[in-house]
Parts: C-alpha cells; sequence; structure tokens
C-alpha cells in the first residue's frame, strides 16, 4: 500500500462515540490519519469544506439535521462512510448504493476492511470518483422516500453505474460473484454475492428461483411445466427452477390470476 495516507473527518454528536472511532483508528487503521472531529452538522461542513479530507467518518442519526443533510452542503465530496446504528431499511438502501457503512457497536474487523475499501477508493483516477455524488445523491433520495428500492449502484474499475432495477431481468451469481442481465442485452458484474442481492431485492419484486438464479418478476414471460419447472423470461432465457423453489414461483403465477 506504500506511504498513502488517508486524511478523515469524523462527524457524530455523541462525543464517546468521536472518542471510541478516533482510538480505533489509530490502533488499528495505520492508513488513515484523524486530522479533526465535529458533533453537529454546521461545523462539520465548515471543516469538511476547509480541510477537505480524503474520507468522512458520518454518523446517520443526529438530532436537528442528520448525516445526508450535511452531505447537500458540502462542496467538497470526499468518500463516505456512513457510521449507524442497525436500521433495516437504511441498510438495504446503502448496499444497494454501494456506499461503506459501519454499524454501531463497530467492530475491529470491519474497521480494518473499511480502511481497505478506502484505499482503494482513493487509486481511482478522479474523473471516474465524479459520480460519487450522484451516488450520495441517489441514497439520499431513497432515504427521504422509504420502500422498496428502485435503483441500484455497482461499483467497478470504472467508476459507479446507477442502474434501474426495472430494466433488471434476471441475476445469475456463482461462488462470489453475481451477473446482472439487463432488457437492452447489457451484463454487468458485481463483485458481491447472490445473496446479498436477495436481501436487497425481496421487496421490490425479485424471486429467487434457484441457489444461483434471481428473477425479476416483472419480465417473467411464461412458465413452462413439463419434467421440471422452468421460466421463460422477456428476453428469451429460459432459466431452470430448483424443485424446493418451484411451489413458489406457481403460487405466484395463480395469483397473478386471480
Amino acid at each position: 500500500m506504500g506511504d498513502i495516507i488517508l486524511t478523515a473527518i469524523l462527524v457524530d454528536d455523541e462525543k464517546y462515540a468521536l472518542t471510541n472511532l478516533s482510538n480505533l483508528i489509530v490502533s488499528y487503521c495505520p492508513f488513515i490519519k484523524v486530522i479533526d472531529m465535529a458533533n453537529n452538522v454546521d461545523t462539520a461542513r465548515q471543516k469538511i469544506n476547509q480541510l477537505k479530507p480524503d474520507v468522512i467518518f458520518l454518523d446517520v442519526n443526529m438530532p436537528q439535521e442528520n448525516g445526508f443533510d450535511l452531505l447537500n452542503k458540502l462542496t467538497h465530496i470526499p468518500a463516505v462512510v456512513f457510521v449507524t446504528a442497525h436500521e433495516q431499511y437504511a441498510l438495504k438502501a446503502m448496499k444497494a448504493c454501494a456506499v461503506d457503512f459501519l454499524l454501531k457497536p463497530i467492530e475491529i474487523n470491519e474497521l480494518v476492511d473499511t480502511e481497505a475499501k478506502l484505499l482503494q477508493h482513493k487509486s481511482i483516477k478522479p474523473e471516474i470518483r465524479e459520480n460519487y455524488r450522484d451516488v450520495l445523491k441517489n441514497l439520499t433520495d431513497m432515504l427521504a422516500k422509504p420502500g422498496s428500492i428502485r435503483k441500484i449502484t455497482l461499483a467497478g474499475i470504472n467508476g459507479y453505474d446507477i442502474l434501474n432495477v426495472d430494466d433488471i431481468i434476471y441475476l445469475s451469481g456463482e461462488d462470489n460473484y453475481t451477473s446482472f442481465h439487463f432488457l437492452n442485452q447489457k451484463e454487468l458484474i458485481s463483485a458481491k454475492t447472490l445473496k446479498e442481492y436477495e436481501e436487497m431485492l425481496e421487496h421490490s419484486g425479485f424471486m429467487r428461483i434457484h441457489k444461483s438464479t434471481m428473477v425479476n418478476l416483472n419480465h417473467i414471460k411464461k412458465i413452462i411445466q413439463k419434467d421440471a419447472v422452468e421460466v421463460q423470461m422477456k428476453d428469451g432465457s429460459i432459466l431452470h427452477v430448483s424443485r424446493r423453489k418451484a411451489s413458489d414461483i406457481l403460487e405466484w403465477a395463480k395469483r397473478q390470476l386471480n
């Protein structure tokens, strides 16, 4: 990793939380240097825009104005690591937007993993990082209107792709990778498991039909029942349904006829 040092500002309304996170970074993250801390949005905005850190560790839940209010006021957009207590939809939205987060109480191994991701993010060319602001805006919009996930972000060596969930026909998984198949014949690969995307999209019109396949129910054209159950998708793909999942897809099909 060479001599890369990432400068960081910590933002949290609780003094203990700031001190604890700072101590953990000093002890376990040799490539991150904490240059300042703030306990409210206005102070944080001034310090971030002035000092231009590489990363901010941002508490989501603060009184009066929250972490997302802060992001809308920044002229300098660093990498952001959201620090939050468990809240189901917020975590799904963060995962869908491919942003990093730490759950309180912070675990050391997760913090070390975050440091590695931040160093990788730093190595990306500045021009490729330009659409990171769009990623954060998309996340802010999603959290302002909680519901099903309608957009998903895929991070790659060429930057970030923000994709409409409605355009995904199906996802196929193999080991730690997932392939996204789209209406326009495009295919993208993500370094996340199919299980992770199942957790994000289970309430957004998707169903797991096989250990390696998840489909967008809106893009099923036909259900084929022969020796086994298969589904034909709108792009012509024929996908096998596992014996264990066959009853789920057939039950879904019956509901469409009612």
